[in-house]
């Protein structure tokens, strides 16, 4: 019989509060009556996640079942520890900011109930691969990459959601520039070049706590989607934020000539300046990135 490990990583800075202590006293309840190993870790910084998954993906055998407390980034950093390893599942109980993963599956809730989480269905999930970082969910470029970035000064506000935040945030980064002069080349072929307000390449649907921005993903297609918004003035965009929220803008005839949306295998983008790019949550500074699809590249389970 193949030996069962479970792996608790715990990101005590996702969301508004600490949940480890509440997490670890669901965790160990739902284990009470359960003859299986399970450990509980909690992270001390950035990159933690996944250098505590790799080493137990190096060092363990059996079926490893890793379960990322936290939102979307924890999620991405311990993707990024077990890929390569066939014997290595994950999964999401999503106490983040944003937590837009898991919009791609039927129930939400399931994610939050440990019992629920030991009682799952395995998936194959496709990874975006973003020069050499994996993402589960997308990669974003532009202006709303900035919207992520600068969204860190309203999370912690009381009250405030996760789409609340990235929606403040929009406001705020109205008042800085908003374009990037970008060369998108879509699978070696098509190549693209302009001022773009946004681009968001993804593997799932949301993001920004349920932008759809990408309304026609899906994460085992083996397709990537990728959604162009060219430059909007500015007044024009404070108008289409509610359609491009709820996913309305690929047949919205008022921003139908700023859009330009793809399905494709790969994709590179260039700049000759600096632009911010966000994936999973991750903010980093790029002239040049090649994205890539890995088909079926994880075990996920879905409770």
């Amino acid at each position: 019989m193949t030996n069962t490990k479970h792996f608790f990583i715990i990101n005590p800075e996702a969301g508004k509060l600490n949940i480890s202590e509440k997490i670890t006293k669901d965790i160990k309840k739902a284990f009470k009556d359960i003859n299986e190993e399970y450990r509980i870790y909690i992270t001390k910084g950035k990159y933690d996640a996944t250098n505590f998954t790799k080493s137990i993906c190096e060092s363990e055998d059996g079926n490893l079942r890793f379960y990322a407390c936290g939102g979307d980034g924890t999620l991405n950093e311990v993707i990024n520890g077990l890929i390569g390893y066939k014997n290595a599942f994950v999964s999401v109980i999503p106490y983040g900011t944003g937590n837009d993963f898991i919009n791609n599956f039927k129930s939400k809730v399931r994610f939050y109930d440990i019992d629920k989480q030991l009682e799952f269905s395995n998936e194959k999930i496709d990874l975006l691969k973003v020069n050499n970082i994996y993402s589960i969910n997308l990669c974003n470029i532009g202006f709303d990459a900035k919207v992520a970035e600068n969204m860190n000064k309203f999370k912690r506000f009381p009250l405030i959601s996760g789409q609340g935040a990235y929606t403040l945030s929009i406001f705020y980064s109205l008042f800085h520039k908003m374009h990037n002069t970008l060369d998108i080349i879509i699978d070696n072929k098509e190549l693209i070049h302009g001022d773009f307000l946004l681009c968001v390449v993804a593997n799932g649907m949301t993001y920004g706590g349920g932008y759809k921005g990408t309304p026609l993903a899906k994460i085992n297609d083996g397709l990537i989607d990728i959604c162009l918004i060219k430059n909007v003035p500015r007044l024009k965009l404070v108008k289409l934020i509610n359609i491009y929220k709820e996913g309305n803008h690929l047949e919205n005839d008022s921003i139908k000539e700023y859009i330009i949306y793809r399905k494709c295998k790969s994709i590179n983008i260039k700049s000759n300046d600096r632009f911010t790019t966000c994936i999973d949550g991750e903010i980093l500074v790029n002239k040049d990135i090649d994205i890539s699809l890995e088909t079926k590249a994880i075990n996920f389970l879905v409770p």
